[in-house]
């Protein structure tokens, strides 16, 4: 058929052809489905028949074997019911013992066979444990000499056929076909093994009333070839093999050493039924019915080629037949099909050459539809290739404002058909949406153009939307200079793994763009959304999720499902400002740029505080900063330069990291600038002073007057000179020291608070933590809970 269609140069009408083709070999295949019919319909008649006869012969059988049993059951019921067996199993059965001759009295009386007995049974007797005497018809002995000299099992010892048949409790029981060896009845002494015979073993424990209460038993040896016998005319009639099985699915006795496979039994339920099996790879056909016995089943196992001979006969004519028919037919269909598409060919070839039509007017359906596709061509192609050129733009447009919520999805088929000319096809209303923001293209390409931007923006958008796992797909969309936006389409019967799929797309992409193409990316995902209005919600989410870049920082992924779980608070309080704006003005650089490090670490580095509270943070140690530069009296432009806006400084980075480290450079300005102010002439007794303080505050009466004492002054001389040249009170300065010697032992758990107090000059616990929670604004003890650990990092 392809070279048919090759002269006309397209494709799309083929399926013209092939309607044509099928609807002639419809109207072929319906006298051969007829016939297939026909043959179904003679074969499950033949297949009926044949299991109406087996059903008739197992039911049969079924009589006639359950006749049997019955007489099997009234013979146990007569012995079992004689009153005199009771008492009989409670005797000891001493040789020298009056009560032996009881024994021999019912074996006389009761065990002798019944007239209505035939050759169905073997043999019967009764098992007497306490006194370990076996009765039968004419016989008295102990259960060892039984065994021994006339009925063992083949395979089972002495103990195993006293414990499982004779000590094991059993209810009208009868066990699997086993093999009897015995002896010959004129002949005792001969060996066990010569008169071999199958029989099936009939056991009811006596009393019978209780489980645990065995005092004897009852068994009849069942002639397993008198069954057999039974079995026989269905057995040679159709080359079956006949089960009978009892509740627990074990063969009690059949025709063939094959058992059952367990799983034809699984299927053998109910009062009857027939199926099909494979055995051993050859098709069965399994009849089976139920017993009056409780459980049991009649199985007749009948090979399908043994009744289906005929039917394979039938079945191999009407293959050769069906062939023949299908060969001749689609060599008819075909010719029909062709001589009634030529019209159409010749139409399609009209189209294909693209001339005005000229001559008689239209007789015709197909005349009519070349002179229609004639006129028309020229004027599609012109609107189709006006269109192509338009199609980016209309593309972008509308993927942007679909994005930003501003018009509602249709992913139906209608919708999805005005929607192909921007080569747009969704699968599904599952969608989520992926903002990629360009950090910088510098690695990439050093020029940073415009032109390198769009380069930039192009690779991104190509590479992301191969990153999607199929059947999903991903439409990209620029929306900024620096921002792609893509757009996720899922697969409805996938979307439980679309969160998944989210998550490697913006590993991949991260990954390709930064280690191939050099350029640095922050990625922020929304969440998987349903419904008309789920891309807008999910771009919200996404611009959500990238606003987190100002606490995790450039070059990250962020999706929104992990920063639901924040708090709206931050960790600054009033006396940790006061602490920083004593360091400040005491010109401890190192502390204050600890301390700065130690509020950054506790708000930043968990990543459970929002963007807005962040900034707010920010904004309030800048506050700190405008509060020391108030108080001191000194020149803002001294330390930040002349026009230069404190609060847009600080701002103007897009990280907390890049906020946090502009603010302890300022910091470290100011201090430093304190520092210089305060030195002159005075600066070496102050340095006395310091070094004397330092050498002896964890004196106990380190104070205002031991320092006068030293350098020969007054002590309020001393406090005003210390604190003009410091800008600190020397008490608060003791005070400091022997906090922070106080803060280094902490280090050690062994030690106590009382302990500290003492090593650093307090002779009392109360007022060391009174001074400790006044300078820090914790108790010791909250102190080693919670902010220890961190001074701890900072040191390492």
């Amino acid at each position: 058929m392809k070279w048919l269609l090759r002269p006309l140069g397209i494709s799309n009408l083929r399926s013209v052809w092939m309607t044509m083709l099928i609807s002639n070999l419809v109207l072929l295949l319906i006298p051969v489905s007829m016939g297939a019919f026909l043959y179904t319909k003679v074969e499950a008649s033949l297949e009926n028949g044949a299991n109406r006869s087996n059903k008739a012969m197992l039911e049969q059988l079924k009589l006639s074997l359950d006749g049997k049993l019955n007489e099997v059951e009234k013979l146990a019921q007569q012995i079992i019911f004689d009153p005199k067996l009771e008492y009989l199993l409670k005797l000891s059965g001493d040789p020298d013992s009056p009560d032996r001759y009881k024994f021999i009295e019912f074996m006389q009386n009761t065990m002798s066979r019944p007239g209505n007995i035939t050759n169905f049974i073997l043999d019967y007797y009764v098992y007497f444990d306490k006194s370990d005497l076996i009765l039968k018809s004419g016989l008295m002995t102990d259960s060892r000499k039984f065994y021994d000299m006339y009925y063992s099992y083949q395979g089972m010892s002495y103990e195993q056929w006293r414990e499982e048949m004779l000590g094991s409790f059993h209810t009208m029981a009868y066990l699997p076909t086993a093999t009897l060896l015995r002896r010959a009845e004129y002949d005792p002494m001969e060996s066990l093994d010569k008169n071999p015979l199958n029989v099936v073993t009939f056991t009811q424990s006596l009393p019978g009333r209780d489980r645990k209460d065995i005092k004897g038993s009852f068994v009849v040896l069942i002639n397993e070839s008198q069954i057999k016998e039974m079995f026989a005319q269905i057995e040679s009639a159709n080359d079956s093999s006949i089960y009978v099985v009892d509740g627990d699915g074990r063969t009690i006795m059949a025709t063939d050493r094959e058992p059952l496979p367990s799983e034809l039994l699984s299927r053998i339920k109910g009062s009857g039924g027939l199926f099909n099996q494979s055995l051993n790879g050859d098709e069965k056909m399994v009849s089976y019915t139920a017993s009056k016995k409780e459980g049991w089943k009649y199985v007749l196992v009948t090979p399908r080629s043994v009744f289906m001979q005929q039917v394979i006969r039938i079945k191999q004519w009407a293959v050769i037949l069906f062939a023949l028919c299908l060969a001749v037919g689609m060599s008819a269909a075909f010719m029909i099909t062709y001589r009634n598409y030529s019209p159409l060919r010749r139409a399609v070839n009209a189209i294909l050459r693209g001339k005005n039509w000229s001559g008689k007017p239209s007789v015709n359906e197909y005349e009519f539809i070349m002179q229609t596709i004639e006129g028309s061509l020229h004027e599609e192609k012109n609107l189709r290739s006006l269109l192509a050129q338009q199609t980016p733009v209309i593309r972008s447009n509308y993927l942007s404002r679909l994005i930003r919520g501003q018009m509602d999805v249709d992913a139906s088929e209608r919708g999805g058909q005005s929607l192909r000319f921007m080569d747009i096809e969704f699968v599904s209303d599952y969608f989520s949406v992926i903002v990629v923001h360009i950090d910088g293209i510098a690695r990439f390409n050093e020029e940073q153009s415009e032109e390198q931007w769009a380069l930039a923006r192009f690779i991104i958008s190509n590479i992301g939307m191969d990153m999607i796992e199929i059947p999903h797909k991903s439409f990209a969309v620029e929306l900024d200079r620096d921002r792609v936006v893509f757009l996720n389409n899922f697969d409805p019967q996938l979307f439980g793994d679309a969160d998944r799929v989210i998550r490697e797309m913006c590993v991949s992409l991260k990954t390709i763009i930064e280690q191939r193409f050099k350029m640095d990316i922050t990625v922020a995902a929304g969440l998987p959304h349903s419904g008309a209005k789920s891309i807008g919600e999910s771009y919200a989410e996404a611009v959500a999720a990238f606003e987190y870049r100002i606490i995790r920082g450039g070059g990250t992924i962020i999706h929104f499902q992990d920063i639901q779980k924040v708090h709206a608070h931050y960790y600054y309080p009033i006396d940790i400002e006061v602490q920083l704006i004593n360091f400040v003005r005491s010109g401890d650089t190192e502390n204050v740029l600890k301390l700065l490090d130690t509020i950054y670490m506790m708000n930043f580095e968990s990543g459970s505080i929002t963007p807005e509270i962040g900034r707010c943070l920010f904004f309030n140690i800048t506050s700190t900063f405008l509060k020391i530069i108030n108080a001191t009296g000194t020149d803002q432009h001294d330390i930040l330069g002349p026009d230069i806006d404190l609060v847009k400084d600080i701002f103007s980075y897009e990280t907390a990291e890049g906020m946090h480290k502009r603010t302890k450079k300022l910091y470290e300005l100011l201090t430093e600038s304190l520092v210089t102010e305060r030195t002159d002439h005075s600066s070496q007794l102050l340095q006395e002073m310091e070094r004397f303080v330092d050498e002896h505050f964890t004196d106990p009466n380190m104070g205002l007057g031991m320092v006068a004492d030293r350098f020969g002054m007054t002590p309020q001389y001393v406090s005003t000179f210390y604190k003009k040249q410091s800008g600190k009170n020397l008490s608060d300065a003791i005070v400091r020291k022997r906090i922070e010697l106080a803060k280094q032992h902490m280090c050690d758990k062994d030690l106590t608070n009382a302990q500290i107090a003492q090593m650093v000059g307090y002779t009392s616990d109360v007022v060391f933590i009174r001074a400790f929670k006044k300078l820090e604004g914790v108790t010791p003890g909250k102190y080693r809970e919670n902010m220890l650990p961190s001074y701890a990092d900072d040191a390492g």
